[in-house]
């Protein structure tokens, strides 16, 4: 049996049996509390770091509307403002990686032991698969990746919910005269910012559909060059036809590389253009309300960085397009590697209590 992708599966498909393999971390009695406990408390620091970035979003008003009025003690007054929102970034920021990575550490724990412990009481077999060094690498990648990428969507999420109505709020001014005709589209910033955000989103999907396909051939691939050096170093031979077939296996890995650079080239191509795009964008859309006088110089300033907040949002497709595609090729993998080893009834623990708060042993 060869562990590989399925690459029929669907995406909600992946996701849905991926849980049935590694959500009891999240279910069963023994890790349940420290799953959701850390769970919460990274949902506290992102909405924490979220209220930050609205307070962030005003003081650019603040600030700006004092340097068109030239009022030297506001602007120093903004100044210790910063220093304190750039503390709160901070320590929101930290925790939440702090979060992340126990989460992560934990999740993995327990997936490697569902997966070792059916391995281990199979005698140890498949060895043509490599299943040892793949148990240990693609459940890594699966729980790491996807607490990365779940953490992000929620932040996503919420950033959008609060700076939607900003957007909308900061449309609602005095109609614009444009070529002496009067312009004004209620919430006009919001629908632009939407527009730009799914453009880049149907060009990243497009572009980085190759991605699932090739970076899961070139998990495969560097599985089989690890899996022959073990071999190579055990049997404590090594000569020219151990020399050629390390030789072939690198050469199947350097191709398949190749394929993962270019289909990476084309997203990075796309990428690199709507993000550097969005640089500039958002100040030329804001910029004709300025110039007709129907708002600040710290007008322009906050909407610019509001819809840049939410096109940012909007694009977390686009942005972890990479990472989405690695975490669904070891996600697949790990799937065939829990049908391949059926999980056991043991009571062992995942790691060492002291090695992981809470990390309490993986039933299955």
């Amino acid at each position: 049996m060869t562990v590989g992708a399925t690459p029929q599966a669907t995406w909600r498909a992946t996701a849905a049996r991926f849980w049935s393999v590694a959500g009891g971390f999240w279910t069963r009695p023994e890790t349940r509390g420290q799953a959701l406990g850390l769970a919460a408390m990274l949902v506290l620091l992102a909405g924490a770091e979220v209220a930050l970035m609205l307070r962030f979003n005003t003081w650019n008003r603040d600030l700006f509307d004092a340097l068109e009025r030239r009022d030297a003690e506001t602007v120093l007054w903004e100044c210790g403002i910063l220093l304190l929102i750039v503390a709160g970034f901070c320590i929101a920021s930290a925790g939440q990686l702090l979060c992340r990575r126990r989460i992560a550490l934990g999740w993995r724990a327990w997936l490697g032991h569902r997966l070792t412990m059916g391995w281990v009481a199979a005698g140890g077999g498949h060895a043509a698969d490599n299943l040892d060094g793949r148990i240990a690498e693609d459940a890594r990648v699966a729980t790491e990746e996807a607490v990365e990428l779940a953490a992000s969507f929620f932040h996503a999420t919420m950033t959008l919910a609060i700076f939607v109505g900003v957007l909308w709020s900061l449309s609602d001014h005095p109609p614009i005269l444009l070529g002496g005709v009067s312009f004004a589209v209620p919430g006009y910033l919001l629908w632009l910012a939407v527009l730009y955000a799914l453009a880049g989103i149907l060009v990243a999907v497009v572009a980085g559909r190759p991605l699932v396909r090739s970076t899961d051939h070139r998990q495969a691939k560097e599985a089989d060059y690890r899996a022959a050096l073990v071999r190579i170093r055990d049997a404590g031979q090594a000569g020219i036809p151990e020399a050629g077939v390390l030789s072939r296996l690198f050469g199947d890995l350097a191709n398949v590389f190749e394929r993962q650079s270019r289909a990476f080239a084309r997203l990075e191509f796309f990428v690199c253009a709507v993000t550097r795009v969005g640089f500039g964008l958002p100040y030329l859309v804001a910029t004709p309300a300025y110039l007709a006088g129907v708002a600040s110089l710290g007008w322009l300033m906050q909407a610019a960085q509001a819809f840049q907040t939410v096109s940012e949002a909007l694009r977390w497709p686009v942005q972890h397009m990479p990472r989405l595609a690695t975490w669904r090729a070891s996600a697949e993998r790990v799937i065939v590697l829990a049908a391949a080893v059926p999980p056991v009834e043991t009571a062992a623990p995942a790691v060492a209590p002291d090695a992981v708060p809470g990390a309490a042993s993986a039933e299955v």
